[in-house]
């Protein structure tokens, strides 16, 4: 398994929760343009952690408070497939939405997708992270 680097854990919760929200957000005020925020930070996040801009804001801000961080390691893979697995429900329901095509199921996209990025965020427990080892047990074998 290729492991990358270490990374803040709180940088990657703080990160997850704020994009809940303005995912939820987004829910609750019909707008589009905050599911396609959040949908292209997910995206950018998926290249790598450098492109994840708001865990690099709170990395930032928690480095100059000298906070002590709780340092984990994670393969590197599985935060592609999940940022990558996200972008793509979030931009998914951006499109749909655009073009006005099955709204009613795109908006309850975005509201379970924001859920499941809230629960990641506040209980450390990733759907995505979970369909990312059973698909590596599946194709490993």
């Amino acid at each position: 398994m290729q492991q990358c680097l270490i990374y803040d854990n709180r940088s990657l919760n703080f990160f997850r929760a704020v994009c809940g929200f303005l995912a939820l957000a987004a829910f609750l005020a019909h707008n589009i343009w905050l599911v396609l925020i959040v949908g292209l930070l997910f995206f950018f996040g998926a290249f790598s952690m450098k492109f994840n801009f708001l865990y690099q804001l709170y990395n930032l801000v928690s480095n100059k408070l000298k906070q002590k961080s709780a340092p984990i390691q994670k393969d590197s893979g599985e935060l592609r497939f999940v940022y990558g697995f996200t972008a793509t429900l979030f931009l998914i329901s951006f499109f749909l939405l655009y073009f006005g095509k099955f709204v009613g199921f795109a908006w309850g996209l975005d509201l379970l997708v924001s859920f499941l990025t809230l629960l990641a965020s506040f209980a450390n427990f990733c759907l995505a992270s979970l369909m990312y080892v059973l698909f590596k047990k599946i194709f490993n074998k």
